[in-house]
């Protein structure tokens, strides 16, 4: 029986057509791989600096001025770079308070709620300032950091007193009216002979927006703990967080010191875009000020 002439055309053309799809499947898979290829590397989000970075900084700027050499340019480069800048305190309990007293907390057992109080310590009038800014700054609102040789933001082994009731405060003995504990090292008053200040502000000028200015008002509120929540037995956070600002020498941080024999002090510039106040075992937020 004769094959019908159609019949063996069809072999044929579906050859071609198998060929050129694969071909034009070659050709498409090169030029997929040439697009991808050439896409453009997409940088990666550079990490906030958290308070042992900012430490790492001072330290390389206090170096630099106390030996009388340029500011290094990672330094320099710190300009607008953001930070999260934890600051333990209250880690004997509850303090009372007062005027010499700028980070503070309390806690009311019969209504379950803690009142906490950050006050400002640095202010246009500190010496420190005027060394750096001369008459420059008009306006100054930052806190000295205290024990700034803890690179983590932690209670102090010879200083924490855990409770042993989860549901009350941290206990307090009379080791806490001892020289150099926690009482002394969190007042604004001058530190122990020797130990290196440092702060960390925001500086206007006379050209600076005056939104935001919070004019020595202390960070305060009021939380309320829930049913069977735990109080904090090694304190509260205080974090300030924010971006870098570059001083007219082109640094973000100044120290000064005239002492051959104890570190310069320094003063890191920032502007704080965010404060709050947190429970460090769990983190949680319980006062915020979104704006500074």
């Amino acid at each position: 029986m004769p094959i019908h002439p159609r019949l063996l055309v069809l072999p044929l053309l579906l050859a071609a057509v198998i060929g050129c799809r694969q071909e034009q499947d070659g050709v498409d898979l090169n030029a997929v791989e040439n697009v991808v290829a050439n896409l453009p590397s997409v940088p990666r989000p550079v990490p906030s600096l958290d308070r042992a970075g900012l430490l790492a900084a001072v330290a390389q700027a206090a170096s630099a001025a106390a030996a009388g050499t340029a500011l290094p340019t990672d330094l320099r480069a710190l300009d607008g770079r953001q930070f999260e800048l934890r600051i333990r305190f209250g880690c004997r309990g509850p303090s009372a308070d007062g005027t010499s007293n700028w980070l503070t907390w309390s806690y009311d057992a019969e209504s379950r709620t803690i009142r906490v109080k950050a006050r400002p310590t640095i202010s246009a009038e500190e010496p420190l300032v005027a060394s750096i800014g001369g008459e420059g700054f008009e306006a100054a609102e930052g806190f000295w950091i205290p024990r700034p040789w803890l690179l983590q933001p932690v209670c102090p082994a010879t200083v924490a007193v855990k409770s042993a009731d989860p549901q009350q405060p941290p206990s307090t003995d009379s080791a806490a009216s001892e020289p150099g504990d926690e009482k002394e090292v969190e007042q604004a008053g001058e530190p122990a002979q020797f130990r290196q200040r440092l702060g960390i502000a925001q500086l206007f000028t006379d050209t600076d927006s005056r939104t935001g200015r919070r004019d020595s008002r202390p960070y305060q509120a009021v939380h309320t703990l829930k049913e069977g929540q735990a109080l904090s037995s090694q304190g509260f956070n205080l974090v300030l967080s924010g971006r870098l600002r570059a001083l007219a020498g082109g640094g973000v941080i100044e120290c000064a010191g005239a002492d051959a024999d104890k570190p310069p002090d320094c003063i890191i510039s920032a502007e704080f875009q965010r404060v709050w106040i947190e429970q460090p075992e769990t983190g949680e937020v319980i006062a915020d000020w979104g704006d500074g």
